[in-house]
């Protein structure tokens, strides 16, 4: 009888967690499309500056945000989500541009380059915010070295891929003026803009944890 019981118990405890688990990946999959949708908004939220082929968009903002809040697994998801519209032909990347042109175009590089800054940040945040909840380390500390860290991604691959790129153009260029004005285009231009953003987001997080704070 009490076998029986403990069996009814486990069983039911057991429905609790699949429930529990499903309405998780439920809300994370409607997350990750909003932030895909997001992204697409940020895309052409847009201008270009007169002496580079890269905008500035509202795009490292967002996928900063989508990595803290969705974490590394599903934050790309929702980047790898908004590659594909892109893709298949939805007006979704900067200067409403779609299709695998876009990719081989100056901006393909930093396009990918989303998809692993995600998951960069989001695992910094998730692998170090633990030390925020023992005391040793600040909350706007871990944070910020996720966002750099995702941040430095995203340079990473466009500033390879705007190099490649770039050289496709340039025929016989020297190689160190090459990587010299990849550097001027592509990176140094945005530096501040995108530390700004990195604030921004840094003010936002800091906002609704004090907010969850308050609620508790």
């Amino acid at each position: 009888m009490v076998n029986i019981k403990n069996g009814i118990a486990d069983a039911g405890a057991s429905g609790v967690r699949i429930k529990a688990s499903a309405e998780k990946f439920v809300i994370k999959l409607t997350f990750s499309f909003a932030f895909a949708i997001l992204m697409s908004i940020s895309a052409n939220a847009f201008t270009y500056l007169p002496f580079t082929p890269v905008p500035v968009t509202l795009q490292v903002m967002t996928v900063l945000l989508s990595s803290i809040f969705l974490g590394s697994r599903w934050a790309p998801a929702s980047q790898l989500l908004y590659v594909l519209m892109g893709v298949s032909g939805m007006p979704v990347f900067a200067g409403f541009k779609s299709g695998t042109l876009a990719l081989a175009g100056p901006t393909g590089g930093y396009i990918i380059g989303f998809i692993f800054a995600s998951f960069a940040a989001g695992y910094i945040y998730e692998n170090y915010s633990y030390k925020h909840r023992r005391g040793t380390t600040s909350y706007t500390a871990v944070c910020f070295a996720s966002c750099l860290a995702g941040l430095m991604v995203i340079y990473f691959f466009g500033y390879i891929h705007l190099l490649g790129y770039l050289y496709n153009f340039s025929g016989t260029q020297n190689l160190i003026s090459l990587l010299a004005k990849t550097w001027k285009l592509g990176i140094q231009p945005f530096i501040i803009a995108d530390l700004l953003k990195v604030l921004i987001v840094l003010n936002i997080l800091k906002v609704i944890k004090i907010r969850r704070a308050k609620n508790k």
